[in-house]
């Protein structure tokens, strides 16, 4: 199965919206894909749930807003309050982690990527090493997004084997461009696989990166989306025009109604060209929306102004109805971040300072690009709160992959998940946050990644 090659203009200038597929053969290398060895990560046994307490600033993104303690136990949250009382409730014989300054956060979620499946294009070689790519940025739950086959019986042989040291949500393809593979889907039921890995929707390919070919007929994915609703399948649909949007709002209204409910959370991924009209439509159905912060708006219009055959000169039109982050949010839309791993990395190389969760966070409050620096008013008037950049990498990704009950926050009874970051995203400018490292990243109450052993205690069962 072959790339589309304005896609892969698109990774090269570091652009969001390609999201392409894994072929059922290893596509290959371009050059200079590279990534730096995961040395530091762990290798917990998923089949282990952990048990230990978190002692220090704690951002729990429900009530208390702030915590001074966090008791996980057996894999799930059992206590969040001073640290007083957590550490009477936990007992002597859990081990504690004592953050110091460093500040801990639910545990961050990549809403849309590619990290597994994709891991040919950016020179990882096994899906271990992607994850621990994952694991050593902070996020602890990745949600696939385009799962062929193949694909899905690798993923369940790693979930037979254990190995699977964070969280995998999978979305099964259902098209890409003009390849379709019919309703595969069928087969099987959503949900669990186990504890790490859930087979959670399906992928629609509605549009190419640049918006510019639509893959499908009207009728068609009207009919698709209404089949999967019934089926009780939650939809992803990539959909980067205006073509493809009021294509996608109509098929969605078809099967949920123009003011839904949406209980399956469908979602609509890029988002990048939308009208006002169009905006309004999609918070009347409450449609989940997946869209990269890390300087995608700006850095698409100038590739599509670079590819564009007709001539359309994007930067000097009026482009307000491109990337429009804060309208999304300001509308009530739950906004959730996206790392596209790999289809935004630069010549497809994983450097440290790239798909990181505080680059979505970073570059929500200031709009700054990959490839081109220098951000134009337009961004500038899209650009979100730290605290909103925040839930778009918590709350409302898991609210996208239709988990919210127990990923994104940390109160009793949800997923023992949490990233320890070296400083608080609350309190300090864009740039603090970009210098911001890992210490550690706890997938159910088990360290998977440590930058110090000393944030990194062996957990109890």
């Amino acid at each position: 199965m072959s790339r589309h090659p304005l896609l892969v203009a698109l990774v090269i200038l570091s652009v969001a919206g390609g999201c392409t597929p894994s072929s059922a053969t290893s596509p290959s290398r371009p050059a200079g894909g590279s990534a730096e060895p995961p040395t530091a990560a762990v290798s917990p046994d998923p089949s282990v749930s952990g048990s230990l307490v978190i002692a220090g600033r704690i951002i729990t993104m429900d009530e208390p807003p702030i915590a001074e303690a966090l008791f996980i136990k057996d894999g799930s949250v059992a206590a969040v309050g001073s640290r007083d009382e957590v550490l009477a409730l936990a007992g002597d014989a859990v081990p504690v982690i004592d953050i110091g300054q460093n500040v801990a956060y639910p545990g961050f979620i990549d809403a849309h990527a590619h990290w597994i499946g994709d891991r040919d294009y950016y020179g990882i070689v096994s899906p271990a090493e992607a994850m621990d790519a994952a694991l050593v940025r902070g996020w602890t739950s990745i949600s696939e997004q385009w799962v062929n086959p193949e694909g899905l019986a690798e993923l369940e042989r790693l979930a037979a084997d254990d190995a699977l040291p964070m969280r995998v949500d999978a979305y099964l393809a259902l098209n890409f461009d003009s390849e379709f593979f019919g309703d595969w889907y069928l087969s099987r039921e959503p949900g669990p696989v186990d504890d790490r890995l859930r087979v959670q929707g399906l992928k629609i390919h509605l549009d190419s990166g640049s918006g510019a070919i639509v893959n499908w007929e009207t009728a068609d994915v009207t009919a698709t989306i209404e089949r999967a609703n019934e089926a009780g399948w939650q939809v992803s649909v990539h959909a980067v025009s205006t073509q493809a949007m009021e294509m996608l709002l109509d098929a969605f209204e078809a099967a949920i109604g123009p003011t839904g409910p949406n209980p399956l959370h469908h979602r609509i991924d890029h988002a990048l060209q939308v009208t006002d009209d169009q905006l309004a439509r999609m918070v009347a159905m409450d449609l989940a929306t997946v869209i990269q912060l890390d300087g995608a708006g700006f850095e698409w219009v100038r590739w599509a102004a670079s590819v564009d055959e007709s001539g359309r000169d994007y930067e000097r039109e009026d482009v307000g109805w491109l990337a429009r982050w804060r309208d999304f949010v300001d509308a009530g839309l739950h906004v959730a971040a996206s790392s596209d791993a790999p289809w935004f990395l630069v010549d497809f190389t994983l450097t440290e300072d790239i798909g990181r969760p505080v680059d979505q966070i970073a570059s929500a409050m200031d709009g700054r690009g990959r490839v081109f620096l220098e951000t134009p008013d337009w961004v500038l008037d899209q650009l979100l709160t730290a605290e909103q950049g925040l839930r778009a990498v918590t709350l409302d990704a898991a609210y996208a992959l239709g988990d919210e009950l127990r990923r994104g926050r940390l109160a009793p009874g949800t997923l023992g998940d949490v990233t320890i970051l070296s400083g608080d995203v609350t309190a300090a400018t864009p740039d603090e946050i970009r210098a911001m490292t890992v210490i550690t990243t706890i997938v159910g109450g088990i360290p998977a990644y440590c930058s110090d052993e000393q944030f990194c205690p062996e957990p109890q069962d």
